[in-house]
C-alpha cells in the first residue's frame, strides 16, 4: 500500500478546498468595487491636493504640470496593479472602471448580469471618494478642482472623445491579448497598471488622460466642472465597444 506524507496530505487538502471554494457573490463583489473605487478617488484627489495644492511638500520638484502628471500616473498605475492582482486571485474583480466592466462583458469574460451592479457601484464610489476628499481637505481640495480632468488648449469635445476612446480601446485589446494566454495572465496586472500610467502621463496634458468614467464623475460633480462630463463618461465606453468589435472580428476570421 502506498503511503503519503503529512505534507502531501496537507497540500491535497488545500487544493481540494480551493477547487470547491465558491467565488464571492455578486453583491459582495459589487461592494468590493464600491469600496475600492471610493478609495481610489480619495487617493487621486488627495494626491492632487498634495502635489498641486497649497502647502505641497515638493513645490520645486512638482512645479510643472508634466511632473505632477508623472507622479499621478505612477501612483494610479501602482494602485491598479496592486488591486488587480489579488482581485484576480480571489475572483473579486477589481475593475475600478465602468468601461472595463463593459469591455470585459463584450469580450465574453464577464457575466452580463454583473455589469449594471458594477457600473453603479463604481460611479457611486467615484462620487463618495471625491466627496470624502473634499470633506477631509476642504478648500485645499477645491483649489485643485477636486482633481477634475480638463483638456489642454485647443482640444475640443471631438478630439477629447477620440483620444479617450482610443486609449480605452487599446487597453481592452491588451487585456484581451494577455487574458487569453495562460502563460501571460500573471503579467496582466502590471501591464494594465503600466497602460493606465501611460495614459495619464502622455494624454494628461492633451485630453485629460482619464480613460475611466469613474475617474471623472465624482470630481466633476463635487467641483461643479461638468462642461465635458458627457465626453469623459461616454468616450471610454465607446472605446470598449471598439475593442469588443475588433476582438469579435478576429474570432470570426480564425
Amino acid at each position: 500500500m502506498t503511503q503519503t506524507s503529512p505534507d502531501t496530505d496537507s497540500a491535497a487538502a488545500r487544493h481540494s478546498v480551493r477547487a470547491h471554494r465558491r467565488p464571492p457573490s455578486l453583491a459582495v463583489t459589487a461592494c468590493f468595487e464600491f469600496a475600492l473605487t471610493t478609495a481610489m478617488l480619495f487617493t487621486v484627489v488627495t494626491a492632487a491636493r498634495w502635489t498641486a495644492g497649497p502647502g505641497s511638500p515638493f513645490p520645486e520638484l512638482l512645479a510643472t504640470q508634466q511632473s505632477r502628471l508623472v507622479v499621478m500616473g505612477l501612483l494610479v498605475g501602482s494602485v491598479v496593479t496592486a488591486v488587480l492582482g489579488p482581485s484576480m486571485r480571489r475572483e473579486t474583480a477589481g475593475h475600478l472602471n465602468p468601461a472595463v466592466s463593459i469591455g470585459l462583458w463584450l469580450l465574453r469574460v464577464f457575466p452580463g448580469r454583473a455589469v449594471l451592479p458594477f457600473v453603479v457601484a463604481q460611479l457611486a464610489g467615484s462620487v463618495c471618494g471625491a466627496a470624502l476628499a473634499r470633506l477631509v481637505w476642504g478648500d485645499a481640495a477645491a483649489s485643485v478642482g477636486d482633481a477634475a480632468l480638463a483638456p489642454g488648449p485647443g482640444w475640443g469635445a471631438g478630439a477629447v472623445f477620440l483620444a479617450e476612446a482610443g486609449s480605452m480601446a487599446v487597453i481592452m485589446l491588451v487585456v484581451a491579448w494577455f487574458g487569453t494566454r495562460p502563460a501571460l495572465l500573471r503579467l496582466l496586472p502590471p501591464v494594465v497598471g503600466g497602460c493606465v500610467a501611460a495614459v495619464i502621463i502622455f494624454l494628461g496634458p492633451l485630453s485629460g488622460g482619464g480613460g475611466n468614467p469613474a475617474r471623472q464623475l465624482g470630481p466633476a460633480l463635487v467641483s461643479g466642472t461638468t462642461g465635458l462630463l458627457w465626453v469623459y463618461l461616454l468616450a471610454p465606453v465607446a472605446g470598449s465597444f471598439v475593442a469588443g468589435a475588433v476582438r469579435a472580428l478576429v474570432r470570426r476570421r480564425r
